[in-house]
């Protein structure tokens, strides 16, 4: 591989080779960035040049991104997402910008960072954002100040209405689960049941605010009296990664429950993993004598400034049209 400098790998080639990778297509990658359909492959020759490899397999459904590309996905979309936080930093350089720092769990939404940025630009609004998603406490960090937003899954209302420093906002309630496991799986050569996936390691990242306390599967396995076995994890993380789960659940032993139809929607970038919708009646069962999880936006209460008004305002519009 050649040696890769900021000047070699252009931002606009970055930009479309993860694209590309998103949405196997170069014409709609030409719409959807409004850009000549011409530019876009010279971008793409770009970058072949660049890396020495061919980066994708042209089949009949479209692009379909090698190996070496699957690799090189996550770090070249990382520098997209931190060249569109700079940019809409220095777009509002010259005015007295205000910084939101913002809570969300990777696993919840889709290209927030573009939706957010592109929404600041339309608006023209002199706001800077960063988005976190670890925290040791999150509502004390939020009623401290050290952060002015957030998103957050709870099956609990009464562990945030008992906070009176927060001001609480219901957003979306999360009504579906989804079976996350490597391709090769064992219960993939069996019924797909509650019963059956406590027979295996199981991985936690419902991102509970109460670390103590059972995510949902894990309370529901308790009252079925069955033993739920813990996958390990590492504790140093407060909360798993999109990219994580690949980690944690290519090993064909682990499986995983999670609410948040990013997973199912962009598991084409999770390769090697298998995810999939699990039926109603399993979910009304875990769900029969426990409350199903659902989204608050949460702030710190006496917040008077306008942005973070209009912040809580758009990112609810994002939820309400993103998540389900």
């Amino acid at each position: 591989m050649k040696n890769i400098t900021i000047d070699s790998l252009d931002m606009l080639s970055a930009n479309i080779l993860v694209n590309l990778y998103e949405k196997h297509s170069a014409s709609t990658v030409a719409n959807d960035m409004n850009i000549p359909a011409p530019k876009v492959s010279r971008c793409l020759q770009h970058a072949r040049m660049i890396f020495n490899d061919p980066l994708f397999i042209r089949k009949k459904h479209g692009l379909e991104p090698n190996e070496f590309t699957r690799q090189l996905y996550p770090i070249v979309k990382e520098l997209v997402q931190c060249s569109e936080s700079l940019y809409q930093l220095n777009q509002s350089n010259t005015k007295a910008a205000t910084n939101i720092v913002i809570y969300i769990s990777e696993l919840l939404i889709q290209h927030l960072s573009q939706q957010l940025s592109s929404a600041i630009s339309d608006a023209q609004l002199a706001i800077s954002y960063e988005l976190r998603n670890d925290s040791e406490d999150i509502l004390d960090d939020i009623a401290n100040g050290l952060i002015d937003l957030a998103v957050l899954s709870e099956s609990n209302p009464l562990l945030l209405q008992a906070d009176t420093r927060l001001e609480v906002v219901p957003l979306k309630t999360l009504q579906h689960l989804y079976l996350l496991c490597g391709l090769n799986h064992p219960i993939m050569q069996q019924q797909i049941s509650l019963a059956n996936i406590a027979s295996y390691p199981y991985l936690s990242a419902f991102s509970q605010i109460d670390k103590r306390s059972p995510d949902p599967f894990e309370l529901y396995c308790r009252q079925q009296k069955w033993c739920c076995h813990l996958a390990p994890t590492d504790h140093s993380q407060s909360s798993l990664g999109f990219y994580d789960l690949f980690r944690y659940l290519s090993d064909d032993k682990t499986v995983s429950l999670l609410p948040f139809n990013k997973v199912y929607e962009q598991s084409h970038l999770l390769p090697g993993l298998h995810v999939c919708c699990l039926s109603a009646i399993d979910t009304e069962r875990l769900y029969q004598d426990q409350s199903y999880p659902r989204l608050y936006l949460i702030s710190a209460k006496g917040q008077p400034n306008l942005h973070i008004s209009w912040m809580k305002q758009e990112i609810t519009s994002l939820i309400n049209q993103s998540v389900h």
